[in-house]
Parts: C-alpha cells; sequence; structure tokens
C-alpha cells in the first residue's frame, strides 16, 4: 500500500512557514539581548576619555534579516555627542548591505577616530566583542537550534 499526503499541502506550508517565524523571532530577540549586554559593556568602559561623548554615542547596535533591519539601539546621546550618535546610526546602516541574508547583529563605533582610540590600546569594543563572542554560542545552544 503507498503512502498518502492527507494533510492539504497548504496547513503544511502554513504550518512550516508559522515555525520560520517563530525561529526568526526567537533568534531576533536573543541577538537584541546580545547587543544590549555589548553596548552596557562597551558603554561602561572608562579606559579612554570621552571629553566630547560623541565616541561613548557612537556606539550601538542594528540586528538585520535579510538585508532589512529589524531592530536597533537608540545610540543614545552622551554629554553633547548628537553627531556621533547620527554617525554611529548611519555608519551601523550602511554595513548592513554587506550582509544581504540571515540575521546579522551588526555592533558599531561609528566614529571615525574610534579604530586610532582601540590602536591606542583602549577599550572602545573590546570588551563588547568578547562578550558578544561568549554570549552568542551559549544562547544559541539554549533556543536548541
Amino acid at each position: 500500500m503507498p503512502i498518502r499526503q492527507t494533510t492539504p499541502q497548504q496547513e503544511i506550508d502554513a504550518y512550516m512557514a508559522e515555525q520560520i517565524k517563530r525561529i526568526e523571532y526567537a533568534l531576533v530577540r536573543t541577538m537584541q539581548y546580545v547587543g544590549e549586554r555589548c553596548l552596557i559593556a562597551a558603554r561602561k568602559s572608562k579606559s579612554y576619555r570621552d571629553i566630547t561623548g560623541n565616541l561613548r554615542s557612537s556606539v550601538g547596535y542594528v540586528i538585520s534579516v535579510d538585508g532589512n533591519i529589524v531592530n536597533s539601539s537608540d545610540f543614545d546621546t552622551v554629554k553633547n555627542g548628537e553627531s556621533g550618535a547620527k554617525e554611529g546610526y548611519e555608519y551601523a546602516c550602511s554595513l548592513v548591505s554587506q550582509f544581504p541574508q540571515g540575521i546579522c547583529l551588526i555592533v558599531v563605533a561609528g566614529k571615525n577616530y574610534a579604530q586610532y582610540v582601540t590602536a591606542k590600546g583602549k577599550d572602545v569594543l573590546d570588551s563588547a566583542e568578547l562578550l558578544a563572542e561568549q554570549l552568542v554560542p551559549k544562547m544559541l545552544s539554549k533556543l536548541k537550534l
């Protein structure tokens, strides 16, 4: 006796689409948690003097799904760092096009001198990067994906 499909294909497709949405939502929320933890770690770093507030204001993250931004940090202004917050968000958004597929967390320090400060041995995003490397595998294993 041959195997027969009794469930309509539309129901199977709807179920699969719902499961994909559920998993995507869980992954985005996980990346949001990791992004927030990285943001806190980067902003708490006191290894450099941020006189204007622009460098700390430029620190933030965006989350993209298939090249579309679905979530981002607030890029809060620190001191008088309005231009830093704006540049940080714009820089993060510009990087999204490099990741047209999948779910991506992008954490940035958007001021053009962030790399210079890091090269001087100061912690701009280093602690945030290390934290992300620890958190992502743990969080994904908890999701059992």
